[in-house]
């Protein structure tokens, strides 16, 4: 569930930081785990058409708290739908039936996103790209839809974590509590509580990070019973062109060609670095910033490519500009940015956008995104949320503004 400043619909998501130094536990997989995430996919395989939200508190490291919702179902004829809600507008709508997924997202007229469509939303949504747009399909449809325990406990990842392992089951105390399941994840913990009559969900809390850069979230879910009405009827398409994935329906509202905004960055090595004196040479800026957990795996893929950068010989630029942090501090941000990249073992240039003025300078990018500017100082590419193939896209669009041949 997003957004500050338009996250890449990642930020369509949820929103959290990821602080490394959370790992796996060796603590054995309670036996009763599993058993207990089987009683409720089967309470949803057998609820029949249904209509259920998720409510979220989203609590960030400087103390600003963010409601977000999600709104979701299924219909008898097999039909599946998804809304993202923030401060009572929909930002995203998904309608799933008849051979078709559709997906509008409001701040995008003239646009929507189509994959075909054979009764499972969760293949649609990897079809339409929801992995790189940081979306998951909701545990309720997942299950609804015949999907195994193993799609259930995948699908309770809510887009955001890392694969979850089952840690721990506390029964119900009473008819009228809950069954917890704790989670534990690469980048943090869940726990997830479930009716102990129905089976349903009832509740989520989400914990990311460690100490004074942890984020939380919390929510509440609410099942009704019934066909979901109007949520499964198209959005309205008329003057809008169909593309194939979140990606490109992102893309389609950033003013490619225009002349790439000109600013002056401090670098984290201690220099500076101005963008309009690299005209002629290709530039790749990652925008992130800390808190930001899709945008450690686009560090990964940045730091491959500023090494292949640095071993072509060819005329490439790569940074990593680090944004829309939590603190105005200066060396506060340098300070976070610093520990974080040695705590990952990455090595890779860094430009600091102390505030958000170059963010702002390049049209409001999201995060995580990149952007890539032509030897002719025009901006040439533009990619909202992770590729699955990151790296290689970008080298091909790189050597492609370069014309540099391609390899038999």
């Amino acid at each position: 569930m997003p957004v500050i400043h338009r996250l890449a619909p990642a930020a369509l998501a949820l929103l959290f930081v990821s602080i490394p130094g959370l790992a796996q536990t060796g603590t054995k997989e309670p036996p009763e785990g599993r058993a207990t995430l089987e009683a409720a996919r089967a309470a949803y395989r057998a609820s029949g058409p249904f209509r259920e939200s998720v409510e979220m508190t989203v609590e960030l490291p400087d103390g600003r708290r963010k409601q977000r919702k999600q709104v979701y179902g299924t219909g008898g004829d097999g039909g599946a739908f998804f809304l993202l809600e923030s401060n009572g507008r929909t930002e995203m709508r998904i309608v799933a039936r008849e051979g078709r997924m559709v997906a509008t997202q409001a701040h995008v007229a003239g646009l929507y996103a189509e994959a075909p469509y054979q009764g499972d939303f969760a293949a649609a949504l990897d079809r339409i790209g929801g992995a790189q747009a940081g979306l998951g399909a909701p545990p309720a449809i997942v299950a609804a839809q015949g999907g195994d325990v193993e799609a259930v406990l995948s699908a309770l990842r809510m887009g955001i974590l890392e694969p979850l392992k089952i840690i721990a089951v506390r029964p119900a105390r009473d008819a009228s509590a809950l069954v917890e399941i704790d989670f534990q994840a690469a980048n943090g913990r869940a726990t997830v509580g479930l009716d102990a009559a129905s089976h349903l969900l009832r509740q989520i809390r989400i914990f990311l990070g460690e100490g004074a850069q942890q984020v939380r979230a919390s929510g509440s879910f609410h099942f009704t019973a019934g066909e979901p009405g109007d949520a499964l009827a198209w959005p309205e398409l008329a003057g809008r062109t169909a593309v194939r994935t979140f990606g490109e329906l992102e893309a389609g509202t950033y003013p490619l060609g225009q002349p790439a905004p000109d600013v002056t960055l401090a670098s984290l090595d201690g220099g500076t670095v101005r963008t309009g004196s690299l005209r002629g040479s290709v530039v790749v800026l990652d925008f992130w910033a800390t808190w930001c957990v899709p945008c450690w795996k686009g560090l990964e893929h940045t730091s491959e490519l500023a090494a292949w950068a640095k071993e072509s010989g060819l005329p490439v630029r790569v940074y990593a500009l680090d944004t829309l942090e939590t603190t105005k501090d200066p060396a506060e941000q340098r300070r976070l940015v610093t520990e974080l990249l040695r705590s990952r073992k990455l090595a890779l240039p860094v430009l600091l956008d102390a505030g958000t003025a170059a963010f702002s300078a390049f049209h409001n990018p999201g995060l995580p995104s990149v952007v890539i500017i032509g030897p002719d100082g025009r901006l040439a590419h533009y990619h909202s949320g992770l590729l699955p193939d990151m790296a290689a896209t970008l080298r091909s669009e790189i050597e492609e503004l370069l014309r540099v041949p391609k390899k038999e």
